[in-house]
């Protein structure tokens, strides 16, 4: 596990180099990467918890929703209908 005060200084960088809809918006994606890995390892319960966020923060990305449908595109080509 890496450590907080790595994940503090990145945080950092990232909040002074991006703006709030790219951090959204890859934290979106990394939420669906680990939403699919979750159901594909067979952990049904953490593969909705994850689906929730990565929905959460597409939406939070872009005003047009566009991201949205992007990640929900993902998700649902990824993982079984019934955790959807």
């Amino acid at each position: 596990m890496r450590h907080p005060n790595d994940l503090l200084l990145e945080a950092r960088r990232d909040v002074a180099s991006k703006p709030r809809g790219q951090i959204n918006r890859e934290s979106a994606w990394r939420w669906a990467a680990l939403a699919i890995a979750a159901s594909e390892a067979g952990r049904p319960t953490d593969a909705v918890d994850y689906l929730h966020e990565a929905v959460e923060h597409a939406a939070l990305a872009d005003a047009t929703g566009a991201e949205l449908q992007a990640v929900r595109a993902w998700i649902r080509a990824n993982v079984p209908p019934d955790l959807l």
